[in-house]
């Protein structure tokens, strides 16, 4: 019996060596297989990361990569595969500092062509965004230098050659002249001409976004000019024209009233005649009743008082139709004064919608630069008075400069009076908004507390950047950078504008699409 046992231990120890076998086998096999993948990796990652300008480590890499080749057992290269490591680390602190030493050069290369006189306004612009952008959009080290070296290029050709039909002085000046440019650009916004003078306006405006010469925008601004001057004199004409027909009408009124006042007394001076020689005939008749003892000795005297009484009734009916005539005129004077006075609560209501038009910005409508000081300066007396919170922030569209640039200046137009409802519709009645100039806004919360503002600014710059904006079939994602400060101690309005400038300066500094305080 225990024989029987015994053979059967065997044969269950010879099952499990058998299984232990083949179970080495397939992890032999395996092995292999991953050693090979890990060799062929190995020797695929040295030959991307040799480094061209270390021969020393390059050596050792290629030394390495043979006998990875070349040998079945990965674990003798240990060592050297340590060694190695080290030879990478001390290379790749070395590569740190020459990045940063070139990124220092870098950035003293841009700020040396920036400051080289000359420049076209558009090259500064391309120069200031590569040179501020944030970390999160910087391109890489390669990238980056060759966009340098292209604006070195562009600055070198504009600089040295005439080819774009510039002279020197225009290159000189050509940030004046854009300047001057943006400023005309700004003051026809101001204007709300009508017909053609304001389709003329228009004109000029569009034709200043496309950065005209010297040449061309003295033309431009003397054509404004004429055209300022004719808009306001045919204003004034319409002005003129309207006060002297209302004159007119005034100068009739009075003369029918006069007339009327007349005829009117002179009635009544008949009707009071009429009335007297009626009771004179009354009583007449009653004397002769008394009197007369028969019918025959009163006939004739009924018949005098017949005739009499025939005249009063006929001059009766010829007053009744004078004061019919003096009623018609009546009727007619209070018409004409209901209708001057109709046309001159239209008048009123026209001028009042001037006043509001000339503080509103025509096309984002809502308030201007000149509204702004009008709002900030009460607000600012509030403030010292009653010492409550007073918020003011700047808004500033992100990238705008490129939606005019790839898509146009209507897209431009059409993101502004968009961008201009959404903050309007976000801000509560007591708030206000203004275009402070371009694509920038400044909104001014008084008594807001530190809640209240945050919530309200970061709604803004949410509901903005859900904006649904389509051209053609590309959508737009467009955001908002603010910039806030509190009115504080002996703070000057001058001196809220400026930490609120500098916020928003960090703000796009930072990433864009943000809020920060100042």
């Amino acid at each position: 019996m225990s024989n029987f046992s015994s053979d059967d231990d065997v044969i269950l120890l010879k099952e499990k060596l058998q299984q232990s076998q083949l179970v080495f086998r397939d992890l032999a096999l395996k092995s292999r297989r991953e050693a090979t993948i890990l060799k062929r990796l190995i020797s695929r990652l040295i030959a991307a990361s040799q480094a061209h300008d270390d021969p020393l480590l390059n050596e050792r890499l290629s030394q390495i990569r043979r006998e990875l080749d070349s040998q079945e057992d990965v674990s003798r290269l240990i060592p050297q595969l340590a060694l190695v490591e080290r030879m990478v680390n001390r290379h790749n602190q070395a590569t740190e500092r020459a990045k940063d030493s070139l990124e220092c050069q870098f950035q003293q290369s841009g700020e040396t062509l920036k400051c080289l006189p000359g420049l076209p306004a558009q090259l500064k612009r391309d120069l200031r965004t590569l040179l501020t952008s944030p970390a999160a959009e910087q391109k890489g080290s390669t990238e980056k230098i060759v966009a340098l070296l292209q604006l070195y290029e562009r600055a070198l050709k504009l600089l040295s050659l005439p080819s774009n039909g510039l002279s020197a002085r225009d290159l000189l000046n050509i940030d004046r002249i854009n300047q001057l440019c943006s400023e005309l650009q700004h003051l026809i916004t101001e204007l709300d001409f009508d017909g053609e003078v304001g389709d003329r306006l228009l004109d000029i405006r569009s034709r200043l976004l496309l950065s005209p010469d010297a040449q061309t925008l003295l033309e431009l601004t003397l054509e404004s000019v004429q055209l300022i001057l004719d808009g306001t004199r045919n204003e004034r004409k319409a002005s003129q024209a309207f006060l002297s027909q209302l004159n007119e009408d005034l100068s009739i009124l009075q003369r029918h009233n006069g007339r009327s006042i007349d005829s009117s007394q002179a009635i009544a001076t008949q009707r009071s005649s009429l009335n007297e020689e009626l009771a004179a005939s009354v009583d007449s008749i009653h004397n002769h009743l008394q009197e007369a003892e028969t019918l025959e000795e009163l006939r004739p005297n009924l018949s005098q008082v017949a005739v009499n009484l025939a005249s009063l009734v006929a001059r009766n009916r010829e007053l009744e139709e004078r004061e019919q005539q003096l009623m018609e005129q009546l009727q007619h004077n209070e018409q004409k004064l209901e209708a001057l006075y109709q046309q001159t609560m239209d008048y009123r209501r026209r001028l009042g919608d001037q006043e509001r038009k000339l503080l509103l910005d025509p096309l984002t409508k809502v308030y201007n630069r000149a509204a702004l000081d009008d709002r900030l300066e009460h607000e600012y007396r509030c403030w010292i008075r009653y010492q409550t919170p007073f918020c003011l922030a700047m808004i500033d569209i992100d990238h705008f400069k490129s939606v005019n640039d790839q898509y146009g200046h209507l897209v431009g137009d059409k993101v502004l009076k968009v961008v201009a409802r959404t903050i309007h519709q976000c801000l509560r009645d007591t708030d206000f908004i203004a275009r402070f100039g371009g694509e920038e806004f400044v909104v001014l919360l008084p008594d807001a507390d530190e809640e209240t503002r945050k919530a309200l600014l970061n709604n803004v710059r949410e509901t903005v950047s859900r904006l649904p904006f389509k051209f053609k079939d590309t959508r737009l994602t467009i955001t908002v950078s603010i910039g806030g400060s509190l009115f504080k101690d002996n703070d000057s309005t001058v001196d809220v504008l400026e930490r609120a400038d500098n916020a928003l300066y960090n703000a796009k500094h930072n990433g864009r699409n943000k809020l920060v305080w100042a």
